[in-house]
């Protein structure tokens, strides 16, 4: 019952609020669809804590306050990007093109200066990350990108891509490795809904200044350990 309620509320909430916003669409800039995209967010959260799922973010002390990043997520739960959006609706976001195969969704996202990477392109999708870390340069915005370039299941994981290492690097901005649980209450796109306290946390940041392979394998772990051990965590509270 839970689950349907949440299931049926956020495809409505998303549904209609896309339609509703829609005239934005027309607004010259960005920061029409930077302001849905953050209102929809917002009311997910609301929503996600209303049908049983708290949210709580942790490490926020490492976020430097003087300087944009680039927060490197775990990505486990279709809700993660919403959750990162409603901390900080200002935040910069690098996504797949499949993102664009919504409808609508492709519109708000790409109005909302969404840097657009195709997951299938390999090395060629470092032109997206070159155009992308141009505009995100100019913006002096933080940015989030998933670096494992899809959802993972609880416990899982893929390897970490590359992109990450070469958007700090462009950037000359500290990466702050990002942990979280949430795949333990609202997994992948599954269609349930566990209730409890769901947990982002931030890590201390970590400098793009070694050879990719280095960088990206001890994000990797950082991130993979600190998630392990919050999905133990949400586990055993569930048992």
């Amino acid at each position: 019952m839970r689950a349907t309620l949440f299931h049926t509320g956020f495809w409505t909430l998303a549904g209609s609020l896309a339609l509703a916003c829609a005239p934005l669409l027309l607004w010259p800039g960005r920061q029409a669809a930077v302001w849905a995209i953050g209102a929809f967010s917002k009311l997910f959260r609301g929503w996600l804590h209303l049908c049983g799922v708290k949210l709580e973010y942790r490490g926020l002390e490492h976020i430097p306050a003087d300087q944009p990043v680039i927060f490197a997520a775990k990505h486990q739960s279709y809700g993660d990007g919403l959750c990162h959006i409603a901390r900080d609706p200002a935040l910069a976001y690098v996504i797949g093109d499949h993102m664009l195969r919504f409808p609508l969704v492709g519109l708000y996202l790409q109005r909302a200066g969404a840097v657009v990477v195709d997951n299938d392109a390999g090395r060629r999708a470092n032109g997206a990350l070159d155009d992308g870390a141009a505009q995100l340069a100019r913006d002096q915005r933080s940015a989030l990108i998933f670096p494992e370039g899809g959802l993972t299941p609880v416990g899982g994981g893929r390897r970490f891509r590359k992109g990450v290492h070469r958007l700090a690097q462009a950037l000359n901005r500290p990466v702050i490795p990002v942990a979280t649980n949430l795949g333990c209450f609202w997994p992948e796109q599954e269609k349930v809904l566990h209730p409890g306290t769901a947990v982002i946390e931030f890590l201390p940041p970590i400098a793009a200044d070694t050879d990719s392979r280095t960088f990206i394998g001890a994000l990797q772990q950082k991130v993979q350990d600190q998630t392990r051990s919050l999905e133990a965590e949400a586990l055993r509270k569930r048992s």
